[in-house]
């Protein structure tokens, strides 16, 4: 805690307020003092700090099903043109303040191997994952394949359970699974559908990728200083471009 007060120039008590509040990640509570995903309080540091309230979790996919050119049904259409209006107006580092809500990121590490096939039953993959699983993304981001090992995923949390008996995972500040858990009703995974057993039987995918706008901002939480260059790049040309 102490650390992490440093680190962000703010006094402990803030920095529980953080935490509370979904801002830092908390791995676990000990005796009431909570112990913080590291990773989680180095992108808070580096995370433009705005005027306002972060978005809902629906507000947030609506937003980047917006920016990926699909469609975000479950906001009213009046509720469209302002979200419109507002990311005309946005730049990258906008969007990741107020998206910020959009999981809560969890690190893990698997004892279960690597199985894809496996992985895929939980996960929709992004960041790293997304540019070596999903065929082309890694060039629109103008990033080789990375082949690093690390799985970057979101799941839902009706799943986790499962996912962490199956998989056999356990929470890791220094795992190689960075697990974003989103609420069990979150509207767009309910609007997309992963792939069905007899599809992805037949690929080396076992699960697809998210929004191209989802993995952008997922880099840009990345502590590696060329994800997340072009993490911002492709949301910024993401939000250049809508009409």
């Amino acid at each position: 805690m102490a650390a992490a007060a440093a680190e962000l120039g703010v006094s402990k008590r803030q920095v529980t307020r953080l935490a509370r509040a979904g801002d830092l990640d908390v791995t676990r509570e000990v005796g009431g003092v909570l112990l913080l995903d590291s990773s989680s309080v180095h992108r808070w540091a580096q995370m433009r700090r705005l005027s306002g309230r972060p978005w809902s979790e629906a507000v947030a996919w609506a937003a980047l099903a917006v920016l990926s050119g699909q469609d975000a049904d479950w906001i009213s259409p009046s509720q469209s043109t302002r979200l419109r209006h507002r990311l005309r107006r946005s730049d990258a580092e906008d969007v990741a303040f107020f998206a910020r809500r959009r999981a809560v990121t969890l690190r893990m590490r698997s004892w279960g191997g690597t199985d894809e096939y496996a992985i895929g039953q939980y996960f929709t993959y992004t960041g790293v994952s997304a540019l070596d699983k999903e065929s082309g993304m890694a060039s629109r981001f103008g990033l080789a394949t990375i082949r690093s090992g690390r799985t970057d995923g979101y799941v839902n949390a009706d799943e986790l359970d499962a996912a962490v008996e199956n998989l056999g995972l356990t929470d890791d500040l220094d795992g190689d699974m960075t697990v974003r858990v989103v609420t069990g009703k979150n509207p767009y995974f309910a609007s997309i559908a992963k792939h069905e057993t007899t599809a992805v039987a037949a690929t080396t995918n076992a699960a697809e990728a998210v929004s191209i706008a989802a993995v952008a901002l997922d880099l840009m939480e990345s502590l590696d200083t060329r994800e997340r260059s072009a993490g911002a790049r492709v949301l910024q040309e993401l939000i250049d471009a809508l009409p």
